[in-house]
């Protein structure tokens, strides 16, 4: 407890902590520590604050302040503030064991998504649409190499898929991922795919290397949707579609028990993600 809360209540009784040259500087906002380079942003201090929502959500513990200054290269002073501040705007808590994301960021997530019109369409359509409305129907977008979950209707399945809103999966082993990343020109292509490192295998029909990923989104360019074959869950295939023309790589996805998937209805499944991806794309132009 020592290393999380001493130099807060420093800052809570309006005592200056104890900085040595270096930290003044970052406090200043003139060390390097994890700000992008001069100009990139007006603001570095509300860039760093976004970090440190961003690290918390990562994990599922509370952290120290020392954690949080390691996984941003920040100095634990400038963290401290950081923290804060945060915790007056109700965006962190503590507990005994160190920080957790506040409640406050639960509650401007659900506003988001309420006054989202693009959620909203998709939850009335996927109702609509024949052979989607029974299946679960996801709605995500692309963050990096990252699909992030934005909505998803259930169905009528006995068979539940966890996608939890607001979690994330490597782009490269889901269907959505996969049509978003065919959706993207070359060159944006080529940049994203170059921070890869290693591809994730979660299942032995994984991609193993980058060619074979390229092959499979050129293949995808070529259909018009994506498919994941069990890449990600064994058992399990999804089918994807992006949105067409949209600022944000968007995509919709339906998925089923592998052994649910025929030759018949494929080509409706495959239609009415079409017609939900044209609905939302539509809507998101407006």
């Amino acid at each position: 407890m020592t290393d999380l809360l001493d130099h807060d209540l420093d800052q809570l009784r309006g005592r200056a902590p104890d900085l040595g040259r270096g930290q003044a500087r970052d406090l200043d906002g003139e060390s390097s520590g994890a700000v992008p380079p001069a100009g990139a942003v007006p603001s570095p201090a509300v860039y760093r604050a976004v970090q440190v929502l961003e690290l918390m959500g990562r994990r599922r513990e509370p952290l120290t302040i020392t954690e949080v200054a390691g996984g941003l290269s920040l100095a634990k002073s400038t963290v401290s503030n950081l923290l804060i501040s945060l915790e007056a705007a109700g965006m962190v808590r503590r507990s005994r064991r160190g920080w957790l994301l506040g409640y406050k960021v639960l509650e401007l997530s659900r506003s988001m998504l309420v006054s989202t019109e693009v959620v909203g369409e998709f939850r009335r359509a996927a109702l609509t649409l024949p052979a989607l409305r029974g299946e679960t129907t996801v709605l995500a977008v692309l963050e990096g190499m990252d699909v992030l979950y934005v909505a998803r209707n259930d169905g009528q399945q006995t068979v539940r898929f966890v996608n939890e809103i607001g979690s994330r999966m490597p782009a490269v082993v889901t269907g959505l991922g996969k049509a978003m990343l065919a959706s993207l020109d070359d060159d944006e292509l080529d940049r994203r795919l170059g921070t890869i490192g290693e591809l994730p295998r979660l299942t032995e029909r994984s991609h193993r290397t980058v060619a074979a990923l390229r092959a499979d989104l050129t293949r995808i360019r070529a259909r018009g949707y994506a498919v994941d074959d069990e890449q990600n869950t064994v058992g399990v295939m999804c089918f994807g579609v992006a949105l067409e023309d949209v600022a944000t790589p968007t995509a919709v996805s339906v998925s089923m028990i592998t052994r649910r998937v025929t030759a018949e209805g494929r080509p409706q499944l495959v239609e009415d993600l079409h017609t939900l991806a044209g609905r939302l794309a539509r809507v998101e132009k407006l």
